[in-house]
């Protein structure tokens, strides 16, 4: 029994060992280093192979140990120049070959020509996505000496980026933790850090996007109301107002603005924490909303499946659903303005899952519309009500007249 145990115990490291290194590839990489002499040529490619994976620059004192014997105008690496790179880099460097060597006609620097094995850690396919950055709310002047509204903004803040994560439409790049983030990576720079940590220095990415957010109104306040009975009864209202912009991180280019207004009647019980959680969450998907409009992908009878599901899809919402055209240009700046809309029926929300959302066809027809991506789910226009299904319980508020009556985009523009 006991040696049973042991078997199983090694089995389980070796599969531990296989999960810990499963994001651990090996790549060839071709570089060429210049510089005074074949040795520091030499050093300056091995830098040059490791740079081409995101990994770290060799330090000076990590140069200095590497040697290297010269015949001639060709390089001669002995073997224990390679075992000082393998235990100098901690194994950044795997094995190298010198495939050419000589003087650069031109300047009568050395240049050195290798093939370098190098292992490197595998990104995430997430990473193939939109990358958008969620930076905290900031406060206007005006509210910069109040507390409440400081955490107010940072509800809004994880609420906005955890409705965006839940899309699974982006790669969210986090803005909000880098401090803590940032020392928990500093301490893979050590030399006791083990290879697969080490790899992990260099890889982080920028964000294509950025969304920016100020709080501008922030007012509590309590009103009381004398109902015909006699009896006082207190509301709470915490009208808000927050100016929301999506930019372009490489260009500064504004892709999307949006003054998100509230009159912030609370029901009674709900907490400012509670609020936040929905102003960001009805903020998020105005912003999902205007880059990736809700798609169907299939249709059975009367039956529509979406696909976005989670949080950001709820049952009993009612979409519109609008058949796309032919594409429509701006006469003015001949630029697109998207494709020509043209609703053929109305969808309530049945069912939801992580990933898709199904609807039942309540008005109109989609026969013969199944295509993917041929249809859109658009919102209802604000104040509009929805068209209930016969025998079917009045469906959700949709996001304009959960988003507040005020609420209106300013800017929409093709992405």
């Amino acid at each position: 029994m006991l040696r049973l145990s042991r078997i199983l115990l090694v089995i389980y490291l070796v599969l531990l060992s296989q999960s810990v290194f499963a994001q651990i590839i090996y790549r060839e990489i071709i570089a060429v280093g210049n510089a005074g002499d074949p040795a520091a040529a030499t050093v300056d490619a091995i830098e040059n192979a490791i740079a081409q994976v995101g990994g770290m620059k060799l330090s000076t004192s990590t140069s200095l140990t590497m040697r290297q014997t010269v015949e001639g105008d060709k390089v001669k690496v002995s073997e224990d120049f390679k075992q000082n790179v393998e235990k100098a880099t901690r194994g950044l460097i795997k094995s190298y070959t010198v495939l050419e060597s000589g003087v650069s006609p031109g300047s009568g620097r050395a240049f050195v020509k290798i093939k370098a094995i190098i292992p490197t850690y595998k990104q995430s396919e997430q990473l193939k996505r939109l990358k958008l950055a969620v930076t905290p709310v900031s406060t206007s002047a005006s509210l910069s000496s109040s507390n409440e509204a400081k955490e107010f903004a940072e509800n809004v803040s994880s609420s906005v980026e955890a409705t965006l994560t839940q899309s699974r439409k982006f790669a969210m790049i986090d803005r909000r933790n880098t401090d803590a983030s940032g020392k928990e990576l500093n301490r893979t720079k050590t030399k006791f850090a083990p290879l697969e940590e080490t790899l992990k220095i260099g890889m982080r990415v920028g964000a294509d996007y950025a969304v920016m957010a100020v709080l501008k109104e922030f007012a509590p306040k309590q009103v009381q109301q004398q109902r015909l009975t006699g009896r006082v009864q207190v509301k709470s209202f915490v009208p808000i107002s927050i100016d929301v912009r999506v930019l372009d991180i490489a260009t500064g280019q504004i892709k999307f603005a949006h003054s998100y207004i509230n009159s912030g009647r609370l029901p009674n019980g709900m907490s400012l924490g509670e609020y936040a959680a929905e102003v960001g969450a009805d903020i998020g998907l105005l912003i999902n909303m205007a880059i990736y409009p809700i798609a169907v992908v299939s249709v059975s009878n009367d039956v529509v499946t979406f696909n976005q599901g989670g949080e950001t899809v709820q049952v009993g919402r009612v979409y519109r659903l609008v058949k796309l055209g032919a594409n429509l240009q701006d006469p003015y700046t001949k630029e697109s303005l998207g494709q020509e809309e043209l609703e053929v029926g109305r969808a309530e929300v049945i069912s939801v899952t992580d990933r898709t959302a199904s609807a039942k066809v309540i008005s109109g027809s989609v026969l013969g519309l199944g295509k993917p991506g041929l249809l859109l789910a658009r919102v209802l226009p604000d104040g509009e009500l929805p068209t209930p299904a016969s025998g079917s319980s009045s469906p959700q508020a949709n996001l304009e007249s959960q988003a507040g009556p005020k609420a209106k985009a300013k800017d929409d523009e093709d992405w």
